[in-house]
């Protein structure tokens, strides 16, 4: 059983849709952004790639652009949601070079690879969900072939701001947090991933900071990558009457004269020697 504080499988089938669709929307949004990272990261022709937690796929055909002809690979726990994504894939328009990806199902706890398998791991916006990050990480330097890096990249909810700021928004954020910790998860997980990879024996650990904001991104495609998650989807009563107090506000937000809300993205680094 994954340890996580999300499960994409507890959706309804309406639920999956609309749920693919803001996984979509947000690895879209903060695309450009990644692209801009990997050259530091050295992801470079050649070397084998490994996207955990891979969510919509795009991310994973895009590092295999990266890495082609090697081969990128995508593992997500969720079987529907590789579904949803490998269909949406087909439909789209191709680039041969992301088509040298593969898909599986799996947990990070228990990835289904043999050892020394890859070059680069890559994980992104998985951490704050995971109840047990150093079993995770026990896993991911398994997998890793020696020399190999790991990139993690997540968020940490002391560094997110918005202004003005509503206090339907403020509320269910509230919720959404508390309803997280609570099933495991930790949205301050942003400032802990250093100490957990050198902790978990990866060398060349470095931790840098990239703001994400409305002025980047336009105010409404801010909004619609925000990861509510199981909580924000939820049939308890209680979540479903703060989303719908909030989408005035939020409208509001969006008509007003100015409004800027952003956070950072915690880019953290670490090799296997």
């Amino acid at each position: 059983v994954e340890r996580t504080s999300y499960t994409y499988d507890t959706f309804e089938r309406e639920g999956q849709v609309q749920e693919f669709e803001r996984l979509y929307h947000q690895a879209s949004v903060l695309l450009k952004t990644e692209r801009e990272l990997w050259p530091s990261l050295n992801i470079v022709a050649g070397q084998s790639v490994l996207d955990v937690g891979c969510g919509a796929g795009i991310v994973t055909h895009e590092l295999a652009k990266q890495v082609y002809p090697a081969q990128a690979t995508g593992i997500d726990v969720s079987r529907s949601l590789l579904k949803h994504c490998q269909s949406t894939y087909s439909c789209a328009e191709k680039d041969k070079r992301s088509e040298q990806t593969t898909f599986h199902q799996g947990s990070v706890y228990e990835l289904p690879f043999p050892q020394d398998s890859f070059d680069i791991v890559y994980a992104r916006l998985l951490f704050q969900h995971l109840s047990e990050p150093l079993q995770a990480l026990k896993n991911i330097w398994r997998v890793l072939k020696p020399g190999g890096r790991l990139c993690v990249l997540d968020i940490d909810k002391d560094w997110s701001s918005l202004y003005p700021e509503p206090d339907t928004p403020v509320q269910l954020d509230r919720a959404i947090v508390e309803k997280q910790v609570s099933e495991g998860g930790d949205p301050w997980v942003g400032r802990k991933l250093g100490s957990y990879l050198r902790t978990s024996g990866f060398a060349k650990v470095k931790t840098n900071i990239s703001l994400i904001d409305s002025d980047q991104l336009g105010l409404s495609n801010y909004f619609g990558m925000l990861s509510f998650g199981r909580s924000y989807q939820s049939k308890d009563g209680q979540f479903a009457a703060m989303r719908e107090d909030v989408r005035p506000a939020v409208q509001a937000l969006l008509d007003g004269p100015y409004a800027w809300a952003g956070f950072g993205l915690f880019v953290v680094t670490g090799q296997k020697l």
